[in-house]
């Protein structure tokens, strides 16, 4: 963009003092004509970061969520394979439900006799025959055969394993006939979700003029040409070498290199764009347009545009 505006001053330059010689071209033109650029051009990069700052450090985060099993058993079906999107609820797989669906019917056997023995104890108290203390254990043992049934119930649906939202099933090593345990730290496949979370790297100084609300635009190299509308959900004021952990020790401020100090501006992606699927760890480039000094958007609009067409180009040999 920059060469572009200088090739339009110096095709100005070349009509007023050379094609129609408008104006002599003695020393005193020089100086304007040299010191026009100079000048202009540093005023308007060190707006243009004021005010439509650019990062070229636009993450995209999706979140992976590790499957594991509520229930053990042995795995009887796995209707997934590795890197299938599905939909909130599509089975993921199946553990084989005998037990659990034996156990439920036992406690449904039971609740119909505690139910019944509930009637019948009512029933001798009313006419005067019966124990008030015989009746209310019934109905006790009654209400807690209910809650069995309700946890019975849970532990069966749970042998049907489903996706938790709309994603991928990225690693899928599980297969019919493996047995699984209810340990939760033990995944037995990767879920990554479609949504994405986008965070855009700034320096501490150029936020000042970034609210959420501004409108943000931003570019990854697997979609060369592709530009992502996007606007600015919050600012993130904090960073690794904020945070303090609780300790006895004195703060270690000298002995190892402090990362870049960079802050994360989150970005909420265009509804537009809902159905793309951008790949999780890719790096691009983006900028946030601020409430002031809007002719300057249009100048980084052209610059992010020009950018991302150049991922068309690939500069390997090999």
């Amino acid at each position: 963009m920059e060469a572009l505006l200088l090739g339009i001053y110096a095709t100005i330059v070349w009509l007023i003092f050379f094609k129609y010689k408008i104006l002599p071209w003695n020393t005193l033109a020089k100086i304007i004509v040299f010191t026009i650029p100079v000048v202009g051009m540093i005023t308007l990069i060190l707006l243009l970061n004021i005010f439509s700052p650019s990062s070229s450090n636009v993450l995209v985060v999706r979140n992976s969520v590790g499957i594991v099993s509520h229930v053990k058993g042995r795995v009887t079906e796995v209707p997934v394979t590795v890197n299938q999107r599905v939909k909130k609820g599509d089975i993921l797989f199946k553990v084989d439900p005998t037990q659990y669906q034996a156990n439920l019917n036992s406690l449904k056997a039971k609740f119909n006799l505690a139910k019944l023995r509930s009637v019948e104890n009512q029933q001798l108290v009313q006419s005067g025959a019966g124990s008030r203390f015989d009746l209310e254990k019934a109905e006790a043992d009654l209400a807690d055969l209910n809650e069995q049934i309700l946890s019975a119930q849970y532990d069966l649906d749970q042998t049907v394993v489903r996706a938790p939202n709309n994603g991928t099933v990225i690693n899928v090593q599980l297969r019919p006939g493996a047995y699984v345990a209810a340990f939760p730290i033990a995944a037995v496949m990767t879920f990554m979700e479609d949504t994405p979370q986008i965070y855009a790297l700034f320096n501490q100084n150029e936020l000042h003029q970034i609210e959420p609300g501004n409108e943000a635009e931003f570019f990854v190299p697997s979609l060369p040409g592709k530009i992502l509308k996007a606007q600015v959900e919050s600012v993130i004021l904090a960073e690794g070498q904020g945070q303090m952990g609780v300790s006895g020790n004195l703060p270690n401020t000298g002995l190892r290199e402090i990362p870049a100090n960079r802050f994360a501006v989150k970005l909420s992606l265009d509804d537009r764009h809902a159905d793309l699927v951008l790949p999780a760890g890719a790096v691009g480039d983006g900028a946030v347009y601020t409430n002031h000094l809007a002719f300057l958007h249009i100048i980084r609009k052209v610059m992010l545009r020009i950018s991302t067409k150049l991922n068309y180009v690939i500069p390997k040999l090999h």
